[in-house]
């Protein structure tokens, strides 16, 4: 019979040797590929928000003028993660800009963002602006209704308190809006006169209301003559 000779334990000995010198060692590996990868260089474009400073007094952007521009940026990888289109924006000073149309270059150096990432382009790197001279008017206030009134009854006048209200902006795009809208008012199944207090619809570009944000609309409805009556007493 042959003899059965005792398991060394020796391997194992080994590999438990000195356990703690070999765990640091593979913490600090793996620290140290975490660094490599992530301070790898990298670019990403995003978009950036547009702010215009200093208008001159007197003086509005008119027209589509564009709010956000696309900005090439380079950081380490791990920075880059991070990024959003929030955090950056674009800065551009139309202080030196005269009525009328304008070309303004816009830079790198414009571009506030993360001290972490160098913005290295900015496209447009030029924008297409147009200020005009600002001006107020007066403009009719027009009500939208919906629905109809109960059968047999009719829409016989409708009035606005105020019926003009003060807008405020580029002279041109003041002149092309001579009235504004209120946000519609229901009449379905209405029997008689109701009051509703309406929201001023602001008008699209760069025209604003001045004080009011909304008005008082009254809408009178009155019952239809009876005209199948009317007929049968001939």
């Amino acid at each position: 019979m042959a003899m059965r000779h005792p398991v060394s334990g020796a391997p194992l000995r080994g590999l438990l040797r000195y356990w703690e010198l070999k765990l640091l060692s593979l913490v600090i590996a793996f620290t140290l590929w975490l660094f490599v990868v992530g301070g790898e260089k990298g670019e990403i474009v995003l978009s950036a928000r547009v702010e215009y400073l200093n208008v001159p007094s007197g003086l509005m952007l008119a027209g589509p003028a564009p709010d956000t521009v696309d900005v090439q940026v380079q950081g380490s990888r791990s920075a880059l993660r991070r990024l959003t289109s929030d955090d950056f924006r674009a800065q551009v000073n139309v202080a030196r800009v005269g009525a009328g149309d304008a070309l303004v270059a816009l830079h790198p150096d414009q571009v506030l963002g993360p001290r972490d990432v160098t913005v290295l382009r900015v496209s447009p790197a030029r924008l297409r602006l147009t200020l005009e001279p600002v001006a107020t008017a007066e403009v009719r206030v027009v009500p939208q209704l919906t629905g109809s009134p109960e059968p047999g009854y009719r829409v016989a006048r409708v009035s606005v308190a105020p019926p003009t209200v003060e807008v405020r902006g580029p002279r041109s795009e003041v002149a092309s809006r001579p009235r504004v809208q209120t946000s519609p008012i229901d009449i379905s199944g209405v029997r008689g006169p109701i009051t509703r207090r309406a929201e001023l619809i602001p008008a699209p570009g760069a025209v604003r209301l001045t004080t009011r944000r909304s008005v008082d609309v009254t809408v009178e409805v009155r019952e239809e003559p009876d005209t199948h009556a009317g007929r049968g007493a001939r």
